[in-house]
């Protein structure tokens, strides 16, 4: 099974390469309006409308060809996502990215060289983490990925996963993750802090609206300070997830299990849910949440979903099976015996 892990380089980009990203989501764009205008769905066909448009704009010839790559993917996924359900906005690409395959790029010493026109490059210094992955025969080197911030460069390998001699399961909570396993015939029970990812996203929040307040007849300084702080917000949530991740799956390699994680749906679908009712503001019978403001922002900022996938794939890297299942009625059964959990009697008492 093919495995693939992306390792990130920072760098501070010149007004050149900030043209380039510009000019590559633009070239982008350009495709998906092609394709959707002649209803094109493979990648060759469109590659023979728009190939000569692209080399227009002086690139690198590789990024003509990725740019038809990228266009393919999203009119893949905007077409799939059409077939789920009527209402989905024309797709386009927002935010400033270009990607290069393998060929592309080249390994000179310890310096990434990445083509931006023909004959003419940049360079970045690669860390020590990279330079131990390249240093391993196994690994294959993939795809790089700029944006305004990181350079990433992933790596593949083919792993082997290993038919486990137990399962841990694991509870995803909004403060936690619980996990349970069986070992020689005793429950064991771990559990992993995410406390610190609730307490980030709620010291960014109060900081953003005295932002919003101070600067609210200038909407674009108060757009530029959120843009730097949502991604010293996402950095600080990602290095707890990237660090309980790799806690689970060492200690799942090291005990020979398998992971069990919740297959969590329909979690924000539900928290913003609207009710007709009657809003109490205006008094006008309307459609109202059904859930408060607080509530709503916890549960849409949960990242429940990212921690499941930082497990899955560094599990696949270290070949450790991870098991999908329902999370329905897990809280009401007995994880020891199995058995039904009777609900607490509530007791009233009558004032006076």
């Amino acid at each position: 099974m093919r495995a693939v892990k992306a390792v990130q380089l920072n760098y501070t980009p010149s007004e050149e390469i900030l043209s380039l990203l510009g000019t590559f989501r633009g070239m982008v764009n350009y495709c998906i309006c092609i394709g959707l205008e002649k209803n094109i769905t493979s990648r060759f066909k469109l590659s023979n409308e728009v190939y000569q448009e692209l080399c227009r704009h002086g690139l690198h010839s590789w990024y003509s060809l990725s740019a038809i790559e990228v266009a393919t993917s999203i009119l893949k996924n905007y077409r799939k996502a059409k077939r789920k359900k009527q209402n989905v906005r024309s797709p386009r690409a927002r935010k400033l990215m270009a990607k290069l395959g393998n060929q592309a790029y080249r390994i000179i010493g310890d310096t990434l060289r990445i083509p931006t026109k023909p004959r003419e490059y940049f360079y970045v210094k690669l860390h020590k983490r990279v330079l131990e992955f390249l240093s391993d025969a196994s690994l294959k080197l993939g795809s790089v990925t700029l944006t305004a911030r990181t350079v990433s460069v992933v790596f593949s390998k083919t792993a082997e996963v290993a038919e486990p001699k137990g399962y841990v399961a694991y509870d995803t909570n909004e403060r936690n993750v619980d996990g349970a396993f069986i070992e020689d015939g005793r429950l064991y029970v771990q559990r992993y802090d995410l406390s610190k990812i609730c307490e980030v996203r709620h010291g960014y929040f109060e900081r953003v609206q005295g932002v919003q307040v101070k600067y609210a007849k200038d909407r674009r300084v108060a757009a530029k300070i959120q843009e730097n702080w949502f991604a010293k917000q996402n950095n600080k949530v990602n290095s707890v997830l990237h660090q309980v991740s790799s806690k689970i799956v060492k200690q799942a390699k090291e005990k020979e299990k398998g992971i069990i994680l919740e297959d969590l749906k329909n979690i924000r679908k539900a928290v913003n849910k609207k009710v007709i009712g009657v809003n109490r503001f205006n008094g006008k019978v309307q459609l109202i949440s059904k859930h408060s403001k607080g509530l709503k922002r916890r549960l849409n900022s949960w990242s429940f979903r990212k921690l499941q996938s930082f497990i899955e794939y560094k599990a696949l890297w270290k070949g450790v099976k991870v098991v999908k299942a329902s999370p329905r009625n897990t809280s009401k059964f007995c994880s020891i015996c199995g058995c039904i959990i009777e609900p607490r009697e509530r007791t009233v008492q009558n004032a006076g």
